[in-house]
């Protein structure tokens, strides 16, 4: 291949060498002489390449080969520019040790990564040589010497700046954690997010990679706390190294403006479809009262609460089902399964479009367990709480059979009769799903990095149903549909038998 050839296939490909070149090394300025390196390494080659369909694999190998060079020769050129300076007796960090500005250097210090903070410490604390330091340290000669220097002329970059921490080092961000297991998690896993710095951690790093440097400005924590949290983060995998020691959050994580984008876009079409799917299932009480369980004669708009979050779920799984292995949760760690996610906003702030509290299966008894949301449309005094003892209790006694109950009971027949009568809307409630979901999708999209991309669908997808139920339930009463009865009793409760 002539000259000329390789240099047109060279100029088609500069962004991808240079992109090579820049996940080789720390800084732009040494990416663009590493590239350069490269270029000029296969421009003398061209006679070499047989033709286009060999260029790709030949340039690949000779930029491995310049790389090793380059790094060979960077080495060398660090290990003199060090011994010249330790000639001279003006060695700036041992003044610095000496001068007024050594809390300036111990500032500039906890921002060091490990390998430049160990160094320096042995070096200059400890007193050891550069020999010793390279064996105490596990490292060659070459290394301590290049890790000495470049620390010399970061701490003399730093101590003239003015640092300023980020706003998190005072004011920590909104971050929750959540979870939806389908396998067992470790204690470890489990308790990831008890404390603030993790969750920070990624929130910083969401938008933007950052370097633990950078981390540790914005959060005010030195390097060496951070060190351990971020290698934690990372063997979970929600937290991606890439070139240049920067690190991104690998988790999808739900903003304020996203949420209040997503509810403000779903309301007006959503509430007319849940007109309509609310009289499907009144046209439906008759043949589900026939059925003759405990609490039949309740009246009609206590049952449909009590029914319509196990209606909406049952679509949400056809909806899932539809899906097929994009629906699936991923792998976590180990043989683990689930999906993750963050909320970032404030969660004391309620709207009636979620279901923030309670929601799921409740195990009442040996016998018995419970289908139940804590819809944020209902009063407090229609809230079902899992943990409210005295209810528990009620709820056994009614049972027994010693109260008349307040909500609908079903035995195991009764249970898959209902899923029958209601075939129609649990269908159509699938589709609500469906529509929510390409919603959540298209917004999504705009709101997160790109680096998660392909966790959305997966995420969006399993985290629906709450949302699902309480958009549902708050644009039946919106729509003047469903109305909330005036009851002291659980509303959202719908009793079954297990065994």
């Amino acid at each position: 291949m002539t000259k000329e050839q390789t240099a047109a296939l060279v100029a088609e490909n500069m962004k991808t060498i240079f992109a090579y070149a820049l996940s080789r090394v720390s800084h732009k300025e040494d990416a663009e002489d590493l590239a350069g390196d490269i270029v000029l390494a296969i421009l003398q080659s061209s006679s070499r390449i047989r033709d286009d369909a060999a260029f790709f694999g030949y340039i690949w190998a000779i930029a491995a080969n310049t790389y090793k060079k380059y790094l060979h020769r960077k080495s060398h050129r660090v290990t003199e520019a060090f011994d010249e300076e330790m000639a001279d007796e003006n060695d700036f960090t041992q003044e610095l040790l000496k001068s007024e500005e050594f809390n300036a250097m111990r500032r500039e210090l906890s921002l060091l990564s490990r390998e430049y903070r160990e160094c320096t410490v042995a070096y200059y604390f400890d007193g050891l040589s550069c020999a010793e330091t390279a064996s105490r340290l596990g490292i060659s000669l070459e290394m301590v010497k290049y890790y000495l220097f470049k620390t010399r002329k970061l701490l003399k970059e730093g101590i003239q700046m003015e640092r300023e921490f980020g706003t998190k080092s005072y004011n920590p961000a909104k971050f929750e954690f959540c979870t939806i297991f389908s396998d067992l998690h470790n204690e470890e896993y489990k308790n990831l997010f008890a404390r603030r710095l993790p969750g920070n951690i990624l929130v910083s790093a969401y938008y933007t990679p950052m370097t633990i440097r950078e981390l540790s400005i914005e959060l005010g924590v030195s390097s060496v706390y951070l060190e351990d949290e971020i290698a934690l983060l990372e063997r979970y995998q929600l937290l991606t190294a890439l070139p240049g020691g920067k690190y991104q959050a690998r988790l999808v994580i739900f903003t304020e403006e996203y949420r209040n984008e997503f509810f403000k876009a779903v309301e007006n079409p959503l509430t007319q479809d849940v007109a309509g799917l609310l009289s499907g299932i009144r046209n439906r009480l008759p043949a589900f009262r026939a059925l003759a369980f405990p609490g039949c004669l309740l009246e009609d708009d206590i049952i449909i609460w009590s029914i319509l979050f196990q209606l909406t779920r049952k679509g949400w799984k056809q909806f899932l089902a539809g899906l097929g292995e994009e629906g699936t949760a991923p792998r976590i760690y180990g043989a683990s399964t689930g999906i993750n996610y963050g909320c970032a906003y404030d969660a004391s702030y309620t709207d009636v479009y979620s279901v923030p509290c309670f929601a799921g299966y409740w195990k009442i008894s040996e016998k018995y367990a419970g289908s139940y949301a804590d819809f944020s449309i209902l009063p407090a005094k229609n809230r079902i709480n899992s943990s409210n003892g005295e209810l528990t209790q009620s709820l056994k006694d009614m049972l027994a059979g010693s109260i008349e109950a307040p909500v609908p009971i079903l035995d195991k027949e009764q249970m898959q009769a209902m899923e029958d009568i209601f075939r129609e809307e649990i269908a159509s409630l699938g589709s609500l799903c469906e529509k929510l979901h390409h919603y959540a999708l298209s917004i999504m999209r705009v709101h997160a990095p790109e680096n998660v991309a392909p966790l959305l669908n997966s995420v969006l997808a399993n985290t629906l149903l709450l949302y699902a139920a309480g958009l549902t339930s708050a644009c039946a009463v919106s729509a003047g549909a469903l109305s909330i009865p005036d009851t002291a009793s659980p509303l959202g409760l719908l009793l079954y038998e297990t065994t």
